[in-house]
């Protein structure tokens, strides 16, 4: 069965689709995963599989280390707001659901095979004799931080996720035929011959009457039914804004605050990576047993041959667990005192067991110095909501004795704006634009203005998340037709537009009549003004007067037909096509053949991966709010959740 799972692996489909499965999740060897067993602590549960704490922050952080390898200046908190975190829980859901369905329906590994692939891995591999050796693995493991379990587990989901998408690839298949056919459509070639009329050639227009403009003005409707040029309504608004920006600052911050704040977040595991133990205990009655025990699981025999000779209990097997999910805190002591591979008799609140560590993963600690810009920083931003939130309690003490807002900031020190009339895009009664003040006030408060009456203080409501804000509207300028003079320039040059259009779209037509009647293009160039232009293309490609909707247009025309076209404002095109070139199918290069194909199957592999991924988390009842959202932040090393992407 494992040489199908190779041979199935060799195809251009399945290498895609594994691809696609496990991208963002490369190392120098394989298994991406870790999802198929869980301690309790599941981010998120799918169906049997549960993606852990520990294996969220796993994945996480090989995806920022995969990225700093590129960017060494990429760090855990740029991936977080760049939303490489919630890409990589994705990521661990596609694979857990195929995992899921693939124990759901009867797939398994057997232990024989997971060995062989273990020691296929290049990585494995004593440099001098070329062959697997496991010394090497444990160097090699140990160096991306994954246990031996661990590998396993993810060793043995590739090969299931494997089984499942070679039943898949049956369906997908690309035809040769295929191939050929979009290689004949690409490369196919037309030469055409258009008559470009454009705005050079139109005749002068003559200056518009004062009737004629305001005629043009008040009958130019907009998609929505009112007149185009409309003055549009303005508001007057005094306004008060607490924002924290204002209020950050240096602020200088005990070193012992700053490490207690440290050391609560390492105890947390707010930052870093906590300790994990796998183990298999047994119980025994006595301290005598439990040496014996533990002597027998030190000298290499298997838990359940122990237990089975000196007529204990089944082994009890603990995999990945902190400290803090074992409940006896002497047993849980004792355990994470040992290293891997290591045998004692342990007295636990509950009496004697032999334990053996069969994975150790110690906890990863950033220095205080990594962090204390962050620290500091934090504290900084700390300081400054306390401040805000102390100026707006002085603020709003003023106001709730009946003060306007003037009075309000005077007495407790509160900046006032007061704004001359804008319209709800920030543009002022000159017409004019600024993008900064756009970007200050109309993407929340100009629209909560003009929801509000004239004459009135707003309550204090939030903005950008952290800011606050109250107005007051103080004139509002109604909606009114533009009078001739404020538009004249900008309504002439739209009327002198619309008539060099109108008179450019009268000749094509008539260049496309006197065409069609047999007349010849270049005789119809010199009556109707214009030139011509010849090209020959394939899809997709341009040149000259001939733009992308020209080309597409030229390859449904037949031969001989012509078609009229507008190739941009005053510029038409009357095109004709005069050869089809097909290509030749003989002659294609094996390179762009095999080029094709491959292009075929990774949209193929895409519409598969993505039909499948889209099933199977409707079928298991995914959604946002299966995420423990705790957890999760615990994962990624995320102290505020509000400030995920």
């Amino acid at each position: 069965m494992l040489s199908n799972f190779r041979a199935f692996a060799q195809s251009p489909i399945a290498l895609i689709i594994i691809v696609l499965l496990v991208l963002s999740f490369a190392i120098a060897m394989p298994g991406a995963g870790g999802i198929f067993t869980g301690s309790g602590d599941a981010v998120v549960v799918v169906g049997p599989e549960r993606i852990s704490q520990r294996e969220m922050a796993t994945a996480f952080n090989r995806e920022v280390a995969r990225l700093q390898e590129q960017n060494p200046d990429v760090t855990r908190e740029m991936a977080r707001e760049e939303g490489i975190a919630y890409q990589v829980l994705q990521q661990q859901i596609t694979m857990a659901t195929m995992a899921a369905r693939a124990r759901d329906l009867g797939l398994a590994i057997s232990d024989v095979a997971i060995v062989s692939e273990v020691a296929d891995v290049p990585a494995f591999q004593n440099p001098i004799t070329e062959r697997f050796d496991r010394d090497t693995m444990a160097a090699a493991l140990q160096r991306s931080g994954v246990t031996e379990d661990q590998f396993a587990r993810d060793i043995e989901g590739d090969l299931l996720r494997s089984q499942l998408m070679a039943t898949l690839a049956g369906f997908s298949d690309v035809p040769d035929q295929i191939a050929a056919t979009r290689y004949l459509v690409a490369e196919e070639q037309r030469r055409m011959t258009g008559l470009v009329i454009d705005a050079s050639t139109a005749d002068e227009i003559e200056d518009p009457t004062d009737e004629t403009l305001q005629t043009f003005i008040d009958e130019t409707l907009g998609a929505n039914g009112e007149p185009v040029f409309t003055r549009p309504e303005y508001r007057a608004i005094t306004l008060v804004r607490f924002q924290l920006d204002d209020f950050i600052r240096d602020v200088a911050v005990d070193e012992a605050t700053l490490r207690e704040v440290y050391d609560y977040e390492i105890a947390t595991n707010q930052i870093g990576t906590p300790a994990y133990r796998s183990f298999t205990q047994l119980t025994v009655s006595d301290q005598a047993g439990a040496d014996d025990a533990a002597s027998r699981l030190a000298a290499g025999e298997a838990p359940s041959a122990v237990a089975a000779e000196l007529g204990l209990d089944t082994p009890l097997v603990q995999t990945d667990v902190q400290q803090f999910e074992i409940p006896d805190e002497g047993l849980g002591e004792t355990v994470f005192a040992m290293s891997a591979g290591e045998a004692r008799a342990v007295e636990g609140r509950f009496g004697w067991s032999a334990v053996i560590i069969t994975g150790a993963e110690e906890a990863t600690q950033p220095a205080f110095e990594e962090e204390r810009p962050r620290l500091q920083a934090d504290a900084a931003r700390a300081q400054a909501t306390d401040d805000m939130y102390d100026a707006i309690s002085a603020f709003e003490t003023v106001r709730a004795t009946g003060a306007s807002l003037e009075v309000a900031a005077e007495e407790s020190g509160t900046p006032l704006e007061i704004f001359q009339p804008l319209a709800v895009n920030s543009i002022d009664e000159d017409l004019q634009f600024d993008g900064e003040r756009y970007q200050a006030l109309a993407p929340e408060i100009l629209p909560a203005a003009f929801d509000h009456i004239e004459g009135f203080a707003t309550n204090l409501e939030s903005y950008n998340e952290t800011d606050f804000y109250t107005l007051r509207v103080d004139e509002i300028i109604q909606s009114r037709p533009f009078e001739l003079e404020e538009i004249r320039e900008q309504a002439e040059s739209r009327w002198r537009s619309i008539q060099v259009d109108t008179q450019l779209q009268a000749r094509a037509e008539d260049a496309l009549a006197q065409l069609e009647a047999g007349s010849d293009m270049e005789i119809v160039s010199l009556m109707v003004g214009g030139r011509t232009e010849t090209s020959t293309l394939k899809r997709g490609q341009t040149a000259g007067g001939f733009d992308r909707n020209a080309v597409a247009l030229a390859f449904t025309t037949d031969p001989g037909a012509y078609e009229m076209i507008q190739v941009g404002e005053g510029q038409y095109l009357v095109l004709t096509v005069n050869e089809i070139i097909p290509a030749d199918i003989a002659a294609a290069p094996a390179a762009d053949l095999a080029g094709i194909e491959t292009s075929l199957t990774t949209e193929l592999g895409n519409d598969i991966v993505s039909a499948t991924r889209e099933y199977l988390i409707r079928d298991y009842g995914i959604t946002d709010e299966s995420i423990d959202n705790r957890l999760y932040s615990l994962a990624i090393g995320e102290t505020d959740p509000s400030t995920r992407q």
